[in-house]
């Protein structure tokens, strides 16, 4: 479902999202005919809700903690965004086959309740039919994603979420700042508390609309982080907003003031029209547009090749353009967690 609610283009969302079909009587679920029972969980795990002291808005975060010693100065820690979809998947890739089980993985996502979902769900009214049946946890989510990890958005961006249905409006973006700010004064602080941390080792990564965080975080706050992993980012949106902080980055770089670690994933189908189903036979030439408009593979590609080319102080290094043959937006964010925690280890 993340690939539909990452709302990264008119093209993604509805080619991820084809409307629900009108059915006078929907089948039930199989989790829903079982109550949507909660019996497995991943252990040596803890949520910590908490509002934000800097955009006064409610997250929740999941922390894995190692089952080993902490190495000396502390363990390393990875903050995943969109902690909600991606959690599970990064510790299992940091535990399993013990590839890296010092690290501490952090899934930042929001509360799992209906006093954070239903007024956020109410003020989005009407729904695009994409979210027809999505659970409200998830659409609220999307909303709340697309704000929090995103730039302002211009005219063209917002039409194109308009072309969704999604009742989009300025309002509705621009609240990454504040969101890189709040890891930063809210996040971070909760971490520690929990246990020793290496605070010269920590790790940021995200996926699309969440890679785009990544490159924020990288060109205003390229101390902030030890590694960076920018996934599919969307690296398009209001016209490559994102690339402004590009050139101070490089003059830290090269005077030797940050020397980040940096890889830039993207999945090889990204730039490919993708087979599409009869009932959005309608949307092809929008679709089209889109996918070529976005050019996910060849900005990925063009600034790590950028960054590669800088000449910085020890330790600076940009591992990328790494491609995944054959993998789509939707599915990329999973070889690019593998590749995450093994650049992750190498440093």
């Amino acid at each position: 479902m993340t690939g539909t609610l990452a709302l990264a283009s008119a093209a993604f969302a509805l080619v991820a999202a084809p409307p629900a079909m009108a059915d006078p009587a929907p089948a039930i679920s199989a989790a829903a005919a079982l109550g949507h029972p909660s019996q497995v969980s991943i252990a040596d795990t803890k949520r910590i809700d908490f509002a934000s002291s800097v955009n006064g808005r409610r997250y929740s975060i999941d922390v894995a903690l190692p089952d080993t010693p902490p190495p000396p100065g502390g363990y390393p820690v990875i903050y995943v965004l969109d902690g909600y979809g991606y959690f599970a998947s990064v510790v299992e890739a940091a535990r399993g086959n013990g590839n890296s089980p010092d690290l501490v993985v952090v899934g930042i996502g929001y509360p799992h309740d209906a006093a954070w979902f239903d007024p956020i769900i109410a003020r989005h009214q009407p729904l695009p039919p994409m979210f027809a049946s999505a659970p409200r946890f998830s659409v609220a989510a999307a909303f709340e994603r697309q704000r929090d990890l995103s730039l302002a958005a211009d005219d063209t961006t917002i039409s194109g979420m308009k072309a969704t249905g999604v009742n989009a409006s300025a309002s509705d973006f621009n609240g990454l700042d504040g969101f890189l700010q709040t890891i930063e004064t809210d996040v971070k602080p909760r971490v520690a508390a929990l246990t020793a941390i290496n605070q010269a080792d920590q790790t940021l990564f995200g996926h699309s609309l969440g890679g785009l965080a990544v490159l924020q975080a990288l060109f205003t706050e390229p101390t902030a982080f030890h590694n960076f992993v920018a996934a599919s980012p969307s690296i398009w949106w209001s016209n490559k907003l994102v690339l402004a902080g590009e050139a101070r980055f490089s003059a830290a770089v090269t005077s030797g003031k940050a020397s980040p670690r940096v890889l830039i994933a993207v999945g090889g189908l990204e730039e490919t029209m993708p087979d599409l189903p009869p009932e959005m036979a309608s949307k092809k030439a929008e679709i089209q547009a889109g996918v070529k408009g976005a050019r996910m593979v060849g900005n990925a590609c063009d600034l790590a090749d950028r960054l590669k080319s800088l000449h910085g102080a020890n330790g600076y290094t940009v591992s990328g353009c790494i491609t995944f043959p054959g993998q789509n937006h939707g599915i990329s964010v999973w070889p690019a967690i593998g590749q995450a925690i093994a650049f992750v280890a190498r440093h």
